[in-house]
């Protein structure tokens, strides 16, 4: 029998913050964490403390010079504009190297701890899916789940699936195995053509041997629950049995939440389960090593919170409470966030909010027809 899920935390994470006013806030981290921890799911799992990555752990995927320049720039707080550091995105911070390092850390101990037998992990801080390999990107400095991933692979001879639900096209990732059929990247993502980083079109299928092993599904603006279960369904879900991977590795940003600030997606907690649900019967059924989930993005902390714990009381078969406790939104509110859901799961559809229905339906039959045309074939489906 393998291990309880693992969950890498430490305050020390909070570290990871580029500005006040950044929307990338590490109350992110500790609100999800008190309200897990107030429900008691961190009772079932195997809370670890994360350690830094280490220089050669790093050099899985970035380069030396690139490091070389986190390390000066937490050092001397300077820009470099050349490998993206000291943007209006990723501005220079203290320690920045550090807490960078621990981010990567987080996720490697999990997969680490996957590879030695646990049965899962689940890696809030991760999920810096657009870090390039000499280039920050996006709030990212480094890629903790292309490192992970990397490093499980000179571990194991073995088959990962990449699927990511963040708003924002998984960029970095995808790019880190391109040209590999070991990896298998799929990303859900509002359309390039209206939001940051600009890519993730269909015809982004993979390079050499890896053709037919990048996988994208982007939306327009408006798309929401029904889309998000409808890609499940027609694209993932297919390709998953087909693909039979040895590993999952699911990165779980939701600013594609309709409250979210940032992006123009609407989904709601009920679509966000079915993902989860139906990955961990997938799981069961495909991945002798297991399941890795991420954090990424998200933008209203006490949105994020409360996702990423129903997320984990998914994972973990457990049930919780209705409505949030008055404690906690007491506590959101004394931290500066007056604008809370008061109950675990939304408690109404959502409005169409940019394009018409119509219009949503028809988008995504077209890019549902590109992928069957450019990446079934590679799948024998």
């Amino acid at each position: 029998m393998r291990g309880k899920l693992v969950y890498p935390y430490t305050d020390l994470l909070l570290q990871y913050e580029f500005k006040k006013d950044h929307p990338l806030k590490p109350d992110r981290l500790k609100l999800t964490y008190q309200l897990s921890k107030e429900l008691g799911l961190l009772d079932k799992v195997k809370e670890i403390e994360p350690k830094l990555a280490t220089r050669k752990e790093l050099e899985l995927f970035h380069t030396s010079e690139f490091i070389d320049a986190v390390v000066s720039c937490g050092k001397d707080e300077c820009t470099s504009m050349r490998y993206g550091l000291g943007t209006a995105d990723n501005p220079i911070f203290p320690r920045i190297y550090d807490a960078a390092a621990r981010y990567v850390g987080a996720t490697l101990d999990g997969m680490k701890e996957i590879i030695a037998g646990a049965s899962n992990a689940f890696c809030i801080s991760g999920g810096l899916h657009h870090a390039q390999r000499s280039r920050a990107s996006g709030f990212c400095i480094f890629n903790d789940i292309a490192i992970s991933i990397m490093h499980l692979l000179r571990k194991k001879d073995c088959k990962v699936l990449y699927l990511d639900i963040d708003a924002h096209h998984g960029d970095g990732v995808q790019n880190a195995f391109y040209r590999s059929k070991d990896v298998l990247t799929i990303s859900l993502h509002q359309s390039g053509k209206t939001l940051f980083p600009g890519t993730g079109n269909v015809y982004e299928a993979g390079g050499a041997e890896g053709v037919g092993y990048s996988v994208n599904v982007p939306l327009i603006p408006g798309a929401g629950t029904p889309e998000l279960k409808r890609v499940l369904n027609e694209v993932v879900i297919p390709l998953f049995e087909s693909f039979k991977p040895n590993l999952l590795v699911t990165q779980l940003g939701v600013d594609g939440h309709f409250m979210d600030p940032l992006a123009h997606l609407a989904y709601t907690t009920h679509g966000y389960e079915f993902v989860i649900n139906k990955m961990k019967e997938l799981t069961g059924e495909y991945c002798d090593i297991g399941w890795l989930a991420v954090g990424g993005g998200g933008y209203h902390p006490v949105n994020v919170a409360r996702l990423w714990t129903l997320f984990l009381a998914s994972m973990l078969d457990e049930k919780v409470p209705e409505k949030l406790s008055d404690e906690f939104i007491t506590a959101c509110n004394s931290m500066g966030y007056d604008r809370c859901p008061l109950t675990m799961h939304d408690q109404n559809d959502v409005e169409q909010m940019y394009y018409s229905r119509q219009d949503v339906t028809l988008d995504l039959d077209r890019q549902i027809r590109k992928v069957e045309e450019i990446i079934f074939p590679y799948h024998g489906l």
